[in-house]
């Protein structure tokens, strides 16, 4: 599984060539697949908060990211993640005041 650093920074080029920022949110495994949860650090122009999950692929020593389209996948990773979220907040004895960011 792939460790997580404090700040971890993540940047991934699009389409378009452009190199985008994100924070790593978390590294949920499901169905023996590790995914990724970022959060992009560029504002954008919508209000709400997205995250982007990726699928980490490895080859050797070599790691990848792939986009998911299996909106099945994309829902039970990002209700993990939502779960561990609450998990953690109420462990520290946090409210949930905020809503959770919504999975792109």
């Amino acid at each position: 599984m792939i460790q997580l650093d404090d700040d971890s920074i993540i940047t991934l080029t699009d389409d378009e060539g452009t190199e985008v920022d994100f924070l790593l949110l978390d590294v949920v495994e499901y169905d023996e697949k590790d995914y990724l949860v970022l959060l992009p650090l560029e504002d954008e122009e919508d209000e709400e908060d997205n995250v982007l999950i990726l699928q980490a692929v490895r080859n050797g020593e070599e790691e990848s990211f792939v986009s998911v389209d299996n909106d099945d996948v994309l829902n039970a990773v990002f209700s993990r993640f939502t779960a561990q979220l609450e998990a953690d907040a109420e462990a520290a004895g946090l409210s949930d005041d905020e809503e959770a960011p919504e999975a792109e």
